[in-house]
């Protein structure tokens, strides 16, 4: 199975170095990769860097934003597969192997979505987040239970006559926005039980930020005084869906993950370093419980 992984990316080099060498690991027997940098014209070396990676398909150009950016990767793609992977992310070992050994044995799903490891700057882990497949409900408020590093759906989403991209008028929330439109079409969606991927918090990221409170208003200002008053039972009944899948509930775990080096060529440790979570948990400071 043939992936094509697209990576927005602007101003973000020392990441970006991590990203990508997470991504080239995933390559193994029956996984074909292309990473493709979509970079907005980035003045901190990561032009010059990508030229020296012949290994990834990058791009130096304007762009309208992230979610522009994503849809100019995906149209060069030609994997069976798409998703996209910001710089201050990090595909876990085995990520990619596992999605298409999921995809191989369920033909009908068309989205797949996993479990992602909350981590600051430094790689030490904060929370986790357990992928739910969203309610209408839930959609219809704005909420998106999953992260887009865990994200991977079927090339006929985003190509062919009833592809859809991703409309960069949002520049937040563009991702809820595709989520929303592609299951209305009846796209198929699966949780695949296990954590895939890393997400940065850095304090700074664009699901965050002021533009992403502006959008997320301007969704709930688009509802009903009904639906307002229904909001305090869909998030109930939401938790209580959550709670008895056991999305609360969580082992101790390790995950590994590459870390700066710049004694390396390629700014990265040679091997990816072990973090032991002994007392998971899935709150996250200064977010709602679980969203």
């Amino acid at each position: 199975m043939r992936f094509s992984i697209t990576t927005p990316s602007f101003g973000q080099l020392a990441f970006l170095r991590l990203n990508a060498a997470s991504v080239a690991d995933q390559r193994s027997p029956g996984v074909e990769v292309e990473h493709l940098v979509q970079d907005g014209g980035s003045r901190d070396g990561t032009a010059e860097w990508l030229a020296t990676r012949p290994d990834i398909n990058g791009l130096v150009e304007p762009d309208d934003g992230m979610y522009d950016a994503i849809n100019r990767g995906i149209r060069r793609g030609s994997g069976d597969v798409h998703a996209w992977l910001n710089c201050d992310e990090q595909y876990l070992p085995g990520a990619l192997a596992a999605v298409a050994d999921h995809f191989l044995r369920h033909p009908e799903v068309d989205i797949l979505i996993g479990h992602t490891v909350v981590v600051d700057e430094e790689g030490r882990y904060l929370c986790h987040r357990k992928a739910v497949i969203p309610t209408p409900g839930i959609l219809k408020r704005g909420r998106l239970p999953l992260h887009s590093s865990s994200l991977f759906f079927r090339r006929h989403l985003v190509h062919g006559p009833r592809g859809g991209l991703f409309d960069p008028a949002w520049k937040a929330m563009g991702d809820w926005a595709w989520i929303c439109a592609v299951l209305q079409q009846g796209a198929r969606i699966e949780v695949h039980d296990a954590f895939l991927s890393t997400f940065t918090d850095t304090g700074g990221n664009l699901g965050m930020s002021p533009r992403a409170r502006e959008e997320m208003s301007r969704v709930k200002a688009g509802l009903s005084p009904l639906d307002h008053l229904a909001t305090p039972i869909v998030r109930g009944v939401d938790y209580m869906r959550k709670a008895l899948s056991g999305y609360y509930r969580q082992r101790p775990f390790d995950y590994v993950i590459y870390r700066p080096d710049p004694s390396t060529p390629l700014g990265v440790s040679h091997e990816r370093r072990v973090f032991h979570v002994d007392r998971p948990t899935v709150i996250w400071k200064g977010h709602m419980l679980g969203t």
